[in-house]
């Protein structure tokens, strides 16, 4: 017998409420804010004011405007940007506009909306203080000239040649950023003769003035309207004299240095020091510019000064500072040579003895005795001293304290597969290079087989085209193929030089990768371009 009805009712009510779930609220909003109207609109001739209204179709906000603004060509004084009422963007000039100048204000993503903060990419806005709007553009894309790829959100810079000064003493009449893909258009150009540059602005200066920067340029003049793709390559030139661009302690205790030009013998005096020994073994990178100095000794390292110098003449003075402890166990690896296949160990630091009681060495499950010695020319390095055949299952055991650091410490139980890779888990390679257009194009040439990393696991060198390089014992896998123009026949890339007018040495890269598999022999033709 229910003696409440409405009591009843006022439950079920509750409970039908209690089960009312939020609204989903609809798609995400991914559109970017529309620019609804401009005063003055835009395309406008004859503009004199000062003040710029962009008016949005939703609340927008600012960001990181005095970067993602770029107005070309650049004026003397930046303007205050502002948002208006929720939906207007006010640009307000601080300084008269050029006459007879046609300017483009890209917007690009330093105006989003404020809801999701979708940018307005691509928006420009373009007024001319003349009689009509130049309507000209130059299109192209920058490359980084070592490796060959795209170079992104790279200044491209086009300078009158009636101008006295160049990119390295005046701004740019015009300028623009490269894309994620490396492409760039400069529109809204009047015409003549443009002095075409590229620069990695190391301080938003528009002008190639730090030895640390790096340029492209075109050797011809570019003139506006031209509907050729233009091309630049990225470079940063060898500086006039030697600078240390970065010095970092490791957490073994090296201390990296990494250099501007390729290095000579570096010499380090300490200002603190008093008493003792203390010498330093440099191990170099394959091009030299980067070099770790291992001390013999790290007691009271830390703190002290010391002038470095390169071939007695003093570079800079530079201060010891760890960041971490360094550890007590150092790390052993075996590395097997690529070519000759021979076994070695790789410390992760210069090593002072090897104990070879205090380690095993087992060939087919038999315990084989060897001679390991430490590479006088690389500290780190430990020959074994013994030859595994292919086809033979190697192991060596290193108990603790097997290796000891020249910096103290030593290895923990480490236990090394040394057997060399049987013939038939590995892969060969025939690559087969000619012209694209019949002719003999002519070298030196480098020719390198890249790893994922990019870094060449194998070389050839040739005089011309066409050539074959025959490469055996590689791992499976995808590798790609580089070939750089050798001009001075170093037998590496070598950068180029503004100043000089010398454009760095050309690279090709095969857009196709090579997959290299396991008892397989791979065959590739590639056609290169022509190279003069």
């Amino acid at each position: 017998m229910i003696r409440n009805p409405l009591g009843v009712v006022a439950l079920l009510l509750l409970a039908s409420c209690a089960q009312v779930k939020e609204p989903t609220g609809g798609p995400k909003d991914e559109r970017p804010p529309t620019l609804l109207s401009a005063e003055p609109p835009n395309g406008s001739t004859r503009f004199s004011g000062s003040r710029i209204v962009l008016r949005f179709d939703e609340k927008v906000k600012l960001d990181r405007v005095r970067e993602r603004l770029l107005i070309s060509p650049p004026l003397a004084k930046q303007p205050d940007v502002t948002v208006s009422g929720g939906t207007d963007v006010v640009i307000t000039l601080n300084a008269p506009l050029a006459d007879s100048t046609t300017y483009t204000f890209h917007i690009g993503e330093a105006v989003r909306d404020l809801s999701e903060g979708n940018a307005a990419a691509g928006l420009s806005f373009v007024v001319s203080t003349g009689a009509h709007v130049d309507s000209l553009s130059l299109s192209g894309r920058v490359v980084d000239a070592f490796s060959g790829q795209a170079a992104p959100n790279v200044l491209v810079l086009l300078h009158d040649t009636k101008d006295t000064g160049d990119v390295r003493t005046a701004p740019p009449a015009y300028f623009t950023r490269t894309a994620a893909d490396g492409t760039f258009t400069l529109a809204h150009l009047r015409g003549g003769a443009m002095r075409l540059t590229a620069l990695l602005d190391g301080n938003g200066n528009y002008r190639f003035d730090l030895p640390n920067e790096e340029i492209a340029f075109r050797d011809s003049v570019a003139r506006p309207g031209d509907s050729t793709a233009l091309q630049l390559r990225l470079f940063r030139p060898v500086p006039d004299r030697q600078l240390v661009q970065g010095a970092i302690v490791l957490p073994e205790g090296g201390w990296q240095l990494v250099l501007a030009r390729r290095g000579e013998a570096m010499d380090l005096r300490s200002l603190d020091r008093e008493g003792g020994r203390l010498a330093w073994w440099p191990e170099w990178s394959t091009e030299r510019d980067t070099v770790v100095l291992w001390p013999t000794d790290t007691t009271l390292l830390r703190g002290q000064r010391f002038i470095l110098s390169e071939g007695g003449a003093e570079l800079d003075t530079l201060t010891y500072r760890p960041a971490v402890a360094m550890p007590f166990n150092l790390e052993v690896a075996a590395v097997r040579h690529p070519v000759s296949g021979a076994w070695s160990l790789r410390s992760s630091r210069p090593v002072g003895a090897v104990d070879t009681t205090l380690a095993e060495l087992f060939v087919d499950s038999v315990r084989t005795s060897f001679a390991p010695v430490i590479d006088s020319l690389s500290l780190r390095t430990v020959d074994l001293g013994t030859e595994v055949l292919p086809g033979s299952s190697a192991w060596l055991i290193l108990y603790p304290k097997a290796v000891t650091g020249v910096l103290g410490g030593h290895n923990d139980t480490t236990r090394l597969m040394l057997g060399a890779r049987d013939p038939r888990t590995l892969g060969k390679l025939h690559v087969m290079l000619v012209s694209d257009s019949g002719t003999a194009s002519y070298g030196p040439l480098v020719l390198q087989l890249l790893n994922t990393h990019g870094r060449p696991v194998r070389e050839a060198a040739f005089d011309a085209l066409p050539a074959e390089a025959q490469w055996t014992d590689l791992p499976p896998g995808s590798y790609g193929l580089k070939v750089v123009q050798d001009r001075n026949s170093d037998g590496r890339w070598t950068t180029g030089s503004f100043v000089e007018g010398r454009q760095p040495e050309r690279v090709f890269l095969e857009l196709e990768p090579v997959v290299v598999r396991a008892g397989w022999a791979v065959e590739r033709t590639w056609a290169l371009p022509p190279l003069r």
